[in-house]
């Protein structure tokens, strides 16, 4: 789990990666995650959103936003790169508690590791001092926590999901119902450019 770079050249895109496209910051990032993957956690098949969907292929992009929650979920471990955290103070003012998509990202796995932006470690989701920085800045209690984290997501009341997601930030502007769908147990086709309005309207008669 991660926030996309915001400045040029960015991230490393599916396509890019396949003609090996030269992007130094792209590429450390990705290289980093195998690394803290494979070393860390002795995992040998990653997932991240960067490469690892085709966003050219309509059909890989709507199955892949539809399915990411369930993935989240069944991770063996979710690695959260905080890009703008030097330690645990810093990590209040990180923006990837703030977006949109990272909401799933929090709630979905039975188990985060957080990393700095230098890659060391800074504890795991299991730990009071990580909880402590989710609760202050999410606005999540713990109870929250430990019901999400445990599969239970739909136990908690659905004006509290819909809360923890308002004012959360995102790219385009139908995310913020399409980052909904697995906090919300439904699915709609992914549709962009069809507006906030129109696709809020869709997730709401999902729900009724």
């Amino acid at each position: 789990s991660h926030t996309w770079m915001r400045d040029t050249p960015g991230e490393i895109t599916f396509q890019d990666w396949a003609m090996r496209k030269n992007n130094p910051r792209g590429n450390t990032k990705i290289v980093k995650f195998c690394e803290v993957a494979a070393r860390n956690h002795n995992v040998t098949l990653g997932w991240i959103d960067t490469v690892c969907i085709n966003k050219d292929s309509s059909s890989e992009l709507d199955e892949s936003i539809r399915s990411m929650y369930n993935w989240y979920q069944r991770a063996s471990v979710c690695i959260t790169f905080l890009s703008e955290t030097a330690n645990i103070p810093d990590a209040h003012h990180d923006s990837w508690f703030t977006r949109g998509w990272t909401l799933q990202e929090l709630l979905a796995p039975s188990r985060s590791v957080f990393y700095n932006e230098n890659w060391n470690q800074l504890g795991s989701s299991s730990d009071a001092i990580i909880q402590s920085v989710i609760q202050t800045t999410c606005g999540i209690t713990s109870q929250e926590l430990n019901l999400s984290w445990s599969g239970k997501v739909a136990r908690i009341p659905f004006s509290r999901r819909m809360q923890m997601a308002c004012g959360r930030q995102v790219t385009r502007e139908e995310d913020t119902s399409y980052s909904l769908m697995g906090i919300l147990g439904v699915e709609i086709t992914i549709a962009y450019g069809e507006g906030a309005s129109r696709a809020f309207s869709r997730l709401v008669r999902e729900l009724f």
